[in-house]
């Protein structure tokens, strides 16, 4: 089976267009610590890298387009591998949902024992916890079960994804905080053609406060747009988005609900094996665009477009 990560690319360059003059919050993985930023960056490599570690020399950071200082350059491996996974999936997904719980079992099966993941359903706005973290995963995979079904029962995504930011991550962000969402990225509370959803902008700034890594599935709901319709391209285009903005990726099988999710999360797993922390000097507090790039051909990496930085403690 081929993989196709976006839909109609055609189609998504043309309303990625109408947005690109939104400005955008993207993912950041800060500490309170004077004169430094730290992020997770995903090293997506091809074959022939594929495996091998990246040196820091590899590297070049930039904020607001000026070269910045690297302290440190470490892969997430080994003790360094720490990781809290959430599941956050959508009620409303069609019956069908049911054939991904196997793939979903082995895949929290085959985690690293100090993986601590938790599970949560999408419920009128709010990200509702069937299984808290935890590193049983025997645990945690018998909190995936049908979902009602409902039409828009999880009232829109982005409100769901703000609220397990704002609610859930309380503690200090020590290790990587990944979610994986499964839902339609459709908003029923703007559909309006112009991507300029509000909700979409709060949700990415709220994930990034809380240093998420925002992967997701597309799979469609009850009641919304069929395969083809327009509304499964802004929904598809959404989650593109807030991918992009918070350092995860999405995933797609064209317009339609993937048949099997294994391949995907194949894909999801090595970009958890791939992934580096990396410290830079980051100057002044705020906000910052920041530009994180390989000097190696064949690489691309995968890092928030801009942090932000918190004030001396």
């Amino acid at each position: 089976m081929k993989v196709n990560r976006i839909a109609s690319s055609v189609l998504f360059a043309a309303i990625v267009g109408m947005g690109a003059g939104v400005a955008s919050l993207a993912m950041a993985q800060t500490e309170n610590v004077a004169g430094q930023a730290h992020l997770v960056v995903t090293v997506n490599a091809n074959k022939s890298n594929r495996g091998r570690l990246l040196p820091q020399s590899d590297i070049a950071v930039k904020l607001k387009g000026r070269p910045a200082d690297i302290v440190s350059w470490a892969p997430l491996k080994g003790p360094n591998a720490g990781l809290q996974l959430v599941f956050l999936i959508d009620e409303g997904v069609r019956s069908y949902w049911a054939l991904q719980i196997p793939d979903l079992k082995k895949f929290i099966d085959a985690l690293p024992p100090s993986t601590a993941v938790a599970v949560a359903y999408m419920n009128n706005g709010r990200a509702v916890m069937a299984q808290t973290l935890t590193t049983d995963h025997a645990l945690a995979a018998k909190a995936l079960r049908l979902t009602n079904g409902i039409p828009d029962i999880s009232g829109s995504p982005y409100f769901c994804l703000s609220d397990l930011a704002k609610n859930y991550w309380r503690s200090p962000a020590r290790i990587r905080r990944v979610v994986f969402m499964v839902t339609n990225g459709e908003d029923p509370y703007y559909r309006s053609i112009d991507m300029q959803d509000p909700y979409v902008a709060a949700a990415i700034q709220d994930a990034q406060k809380a240093k998420l890594l925002v992967y997701s599935i597309y799979f469609r709901n009850r009641g919304a747009g069929g395969p083809n319709s327009f509304s499964t391209v802004i929904g598809q285009s959404y989650l593109q988005r807030v991918a992009d903005e918070t350092g995860g990726q999405f995933y797609s099988m064209a317009m339609m609900s993937p048949i099997s999710f294994d391949p995907f999360l194949k894909q999801f797993k090595e970009s958890l094996d791939s992934q580096y922390l990396l410290t830079f000097a980051a100057g002044n507090t705020g906000w910052q665009q920041v530009q994180v790039q390989s000097k190696v051909k064949g690489l691309k990496l995968t890092a928030p477009k801009a942090i932000y930085v918190e004030k001396n403690p």
